[in-house]
């Protein structure tokens, strides 16, 4: 009888200590989902610090060069915040976090298009100091919108130019980045097409 007990000992221990360590593991996994939007959270108070002072701007008209990114990574910390109280809920409820896990879409993913869409981009940026800005986008705009399956006249106009004057504006008139004009003809009409929109 001692024997056996003696024997039973280790056993029973080392499935104790198994048990626990699957726990400290699940514990690790369900916190990886809490660290994401925390690291994010962290990098979006941190980084505006690094990037512009509020001296530079001088008393140019507009909102700045400091305008665009610093609102972005505002948007950035308050989604940030937002996901990360999600995540602490869920786990303080001892559930998985639904926001990192694969979506379940019945479609099949099409590997062809994501590499076109890359070079779509790239080309973009490849295209920008030649044709300059305005041109570029809205090239790139126009043909997005055909490549994801729309065919109506009025919206491939509408979409590429509203989206471009939007863009040159938030850009260009309100930050003030100093943006591609282009070279040659292509810089005649952006200076253009800026004069008549009314940044220049």
């Amino acid at each position: 009888m001692t024997d056996s007990y003696a024997d039973g000992a280790p056993e029973r221990d080392s499935q104790s200590n198994t048990s626990e360590n699957q726990q400290d593991e699940g514990i690790v996994v369900r916190l990886i989902p809490v660290l994401v939007p925390a690291l994010l959270l962290l990098a979006s108070l941190i980084l505006p610090g690094f990037m512009f002072h509020a001296g530079q701007r001088g008393s140019l008209p507009g909102l700045g060069p400091a305008a665009w990114p610093g609102a972005v990574l505002a948007a950035l910390a308050v989604f940030s915040a937002i996901w990360l109280a999600i995540e602490i809920w869920g786990f303080a409820r001892s559930r998985k976090s639904a926001s990192l896990s694969a979506p379940h879409d019945e479609d099949v993913y099409h590997y062809g298009k994501a590499i076109i869409g890359i070079v779509l981009v790239i080309a973009f940026g490849w295209l920008l100091p030649v044709l300059g800005f305005p041109l570029a986008t809205m090239l790139f705009l126009f043909i997005w919108c055909l490549y994801g399956g729309l065919r109506n006249p009025l919206v491939l106009l509408l979409v590429p130019g509203i989206g471009t004057v939007a863009l040159l504006w938030v850009f260009m008139g309100l930050a003030l980045m100093p943006l591609s004009r282009g070279m040659g003809a292509f810089e005649g009409f952006t200076i253009a097409l800026l004069q008549l929109i009314g940044i220049y």
